[in-house]
């Protein structure tokens, strides 16, 4: 338990040229190719060259990014509302589960950001050999890894050549989406306002320590077999309250969370006593399997009563960039 809270959250290869003249050019190409992301292809309506992206409407829609980051081709779907030119958006960064590219359709945040004015980006994971996709959130490389790196280049990408609020982006993701939420809210704290995780996996997480508090929100249900609320026998690893409470020490969170039963099977616990403005909040789902409430098509098990998709909404549009923690703070933090 984290007294300080008072929360009860316990239980590319470069092909070098054989003509002499040719190769000082090789050397700098392939210099310059590691030292950013390169854009491979892009979405068209993007404000690519303006000095300033927002002196132009975005073309809405969907369209597909291909990006280089780290020598390797990644790619992500791109969604667009309709928008004023000078119309600073927020941007929602949706993170697939395990094996599949279904986030966008599943949530329908992309009919959500048409109506409440965002910029949806759905990054895919590497596809492995075997056609298995998976986030790595237990990466040990300095800076969260590629997958990590990758969704810093792509944010470097979308506030580059559309008109972005900065000060609003968030992640959102389901099962081991979710724990990439995390992984990346953790190690790109100063970029993301807050972040949302929806069944998410947390056992293979490495210790965080963000720059700056972030705000989260977690869905999760109880009888999830996948990922158990209670964590993974013997010794409960990943479990979503012991979890949820170092998320609320990170953000300086005090006091007992206000608790209220938004619909029938479900509760929601909030601490909003925070750091410079963060918040933290869980919905337990009473009962509820390995799903995202509300989702398309329904997830097996009892019927939803709640949406996770507009609760996640909700809870994010609300949250700004926080500063980074207080002098106080941090102290107190080093002494912890």
């Amino acid at each position: 338990m984290v007294a300080k809270s008072g929360l009860t959250f316990l239980p590319i290869a470069y092909r070098w040229c054989v003509q002499t003249g040719r190769i000082r050019i090789g050397l700098l190409l392939a210099i310059l190719a590691a030292a950013a992301p390169q854009l491979v292809s892009a979405p068209p309506g993007a404000a690519q060259g303006l000095a300033n992206p927002c002196q132009q409407a975005p073309t809405p829609g969907d369209s597909e990014i291909t990006l280089l980051s780290g020598g390797v081709e990644r790619t992500a779907i791109l969604h667009v509302p309709p928008a004023a030119a000078g119309q600073r958006l927020p941007v929602l960064v949706g993170l697939h589960g395990a094996g599949g590219k279904f986030f966008q359709s599943y949530t329908g945040f992309s009919v959500l950001a048409d109506s409440e004015g965002f910029i949806a980006v759905y990054p895919n994971p590497i596809d492995e050999e075997d056609g298995h996709t998976f986030w790595d959130i237990s990466s040990s490389q300095a800076g969260g890894g590629p997958d990590v790196q990758f969704i810093s280049d792509l944010l470097d990408y979308v506030e580059s050549n559309l008109c972005v609020d900065t000060s609003r982006v968030y992640a959102a993701g389901v099962s081991n989406g979710g724990g990439m939420a995390a992984r990346a809210a953790c190690e790109l704290s100063t970029r993301f306002a807050a972040f949302a995780s929806i069944a998410g996996g947390y056992k293979s997480l490495p210790p965080c320590q963000p720059t700056n508090p972030v705000s989260v929100i977690e869905v999760h249900g109880t009888a999830d077999g996948s990922v158990p609320y209670n964590g993974s026998p013997p010794d409960g690893a990943g479990a979503v309250r012991p979890w949820l409470a170092s998320w609320s020490e990170h953000d300086g969170c005090q006091g007992p969370p206000a608790v209220s039963r938004i619909a029938p099977r479900v509760a929601r616990y909030d601490l909003t006593q925070c750091a410079e403005g963060a918040a933290v909040e869980h919905i337990e789902i009473f009962g509820g399997n390995h799903q995202l409430p509300g989702g398309l098509p329904p997830d097996r098990g009892q019927a939803s009563t709640v949406s996770a998709t507009w609760l996640v909404w909700s809870f994010l549009r609300q949250h700004d960039q926080a500063a980074p923690y207080g002098v106080a703070e941090a102290r107190r933090r080093r002494r912890a």
